[in-house]
């Protein structure tokens, strides 16, 4: 393994295991685990689009598009893409691509499966309980009627999206499991950002920033 490959993949690895570990257990438990949130006004379809068009086209999609495509840059990876600022480009577009496929196929789940796509920051106190919102958040949802459940299209988003990719990606990181490598590293940012709008409030949705 190259010393330089370790970052990542371990956070390959804690997304995961984030993400085995919660489908172990009952999803029908899961929302039980959260402690109490904000609250806001229910997202209708339109407001779902819009907050998925957001997150395509502001600040995160472009600024983790760099970020992705820099890593793999670094790692010169996938290989046969070369190095420079052409190659860096064709990365940036992938991670681009990689995100669009996300952010709308995870818009239809949600209008599907009536699924809040927004992070609803915690009112408990304390780090390790403000944490510990934010991971469980990453695998559990709030309904448009109020009530939690287990990210049905966060979940089947990521894992589609980072699948998906294999269509523009060459041979040497077309495989499935690299596919499921992908959907971890989106589960793993979307921790991130979990944790960013948790204690960064100026971060979140309008709708969440009366904390």
């Amino acid at each position: 393994m190259r010393p330089n490959s370790r970052g990542i993949n371990l956070v390959s690895l804690l997304a995961l295991s984030l993400s085995v570990t919660a489908w172990a257990q009952n999803p029908a438990n899961l929302p039980n685990q959260v402690g109490p949130t904000m609250t806001a006004t229910p997202f209708s379809v339109a407001d779902k689009f819009d907050y998925r068009v957001v997150q395509s086209f502001g600040f995160r999609g472009f600024a983790g598009a760099g970020v992705g495509a820099a890593i793999g840059q670094k790692r010169d990876v996938p290989h046969e893409w070369g190095e420079g600022w052409g190659a860096y480009a064709i990365r940036y577009s992938a991670s681009l691509g990689t995100n669009l496929t996300r952010q709308f196929s995870a818009f239809g789940l949600e209008s599907l499966l009536h699924e809040d796509p927004r992070y609803f920051p915690s009112e408990e106190k304390g780090f390790t309980r403000r944490l510990r919102n934010a991971l469980l958040q990453t695998v559990v949802a709030r309904t448009d009627s109020g009530k939690e459940t287990f990210a049905w299209a966060r979940m089947g988003s990521a894992f589609a999206a980072g699948e998906f990719a294999n269509v523009w990606q060459p041979p040497s990181t077309s495989t499935p499991g690299r596919g499921l490598t992908r959907g971890c590293i989106i589960l793993g940012g979307d921790f991130a950002y979990n944790l960013l709008q948790e204690f960064v409030p100026f971060v979140r949705p309008r709708t969440l920033r009366h904390h």
